[in-house]
């Protein structure tokens, strides 16, 4: 006589822990890694904007992208406080015509909880409401700033809270869970065209720490 085997509770109770445990190990350690994978194309992303902006500041005389560029007749300049003017102005010129690239992999919402998608042409693109990941610092001239090229943010994941103003360096909201990387992350597009991941408690503002003049600059997203 042969006795068929079979698992008992214990061992069947035994190997649903065991699975248990390995779920618990593995689910965390395979999200971690397609965030990282995602912040990764986050920075391809801004490397490649990048290029284009500074291919846009060779055929300008070291002029880049910025909000000054219609002064009323008075000789004031007149912000503009939204980003897609300038988006429109380099994909209108062929800088960057793949609006892709303003859409971060790891962006879920946008301010007023809007959800984040790529635009579907550059009429119906809107910065502040689902179709840009990025924040862009204007106010550089490629020739005559005084900053340090690899020290100056150009562009950068950007908060879901507003982040405008001429003055807004060391003020900056501060990066939620809720934002492209979570908290205290930020992939930073420098102007020398290098993008670095800011890890810090303070992230939003630990960017324009060594900015020598930026008064002179306005953040806009």
């Amino acid at each position: 006589m042969h006795r068929k085997s079979a698992f008992t509770l214990i061992e069947l109770l035994v190997v649903i822990a065991i699975i248990g445990i390995l779920v618990a190990i593995l689910v965390p350690a395979s999200m971690k890694g397609i965030e990282m994978a995602r912040r990764s194309s986050c920075a391809n992303n801004l490397k490649a904007l990048g290029a284009s902006f500074l291919a846009y500041s060779a055929e300008h005389k070291g002029e880049l992208p910025h909000f000054r560029d219609l002064p009323p007749a008075d000789g004031s300049f007149q912000e503009i406080n939204d980003f897609s003017a300038i988006v429109a102005l380099v994909y209108t010129n062929g800088y960057v015509t793949d609006l892709r690239l303003w859409v971060c992999p790891s962006d879920k919402l946008d301010a007023n909880n809007a959800s984040v998608s790529v635009a579907p042409d550059i009429a119906n693109f809107k910065s502040k409401y689902g179709n840009c990941s990025y924040m862009y610092i204007s106010g550089y001239h490629q020739a005559r700033t005084a900053e340090i090229p690899a020290a100056a943010p150009m562009l950068c994941d950007e908060s879901n809270q507003q982040e405008y103003g001429p003055a807004t360096p060391g003020n900056m909201p501060p990066i939620g869970p809720e934002d492209n990387h979570g908290a205290s992350i930020r992939n930073v597009l420098f102007l020398d065209g290098h993008v670095l991941t800011i890890k810090d408690a303070n992230a939003a503002n630990a960017i324009f720490d060594d900015l020598k003049r930026p008064e002179v600059i306005c953040s806009v997203d």
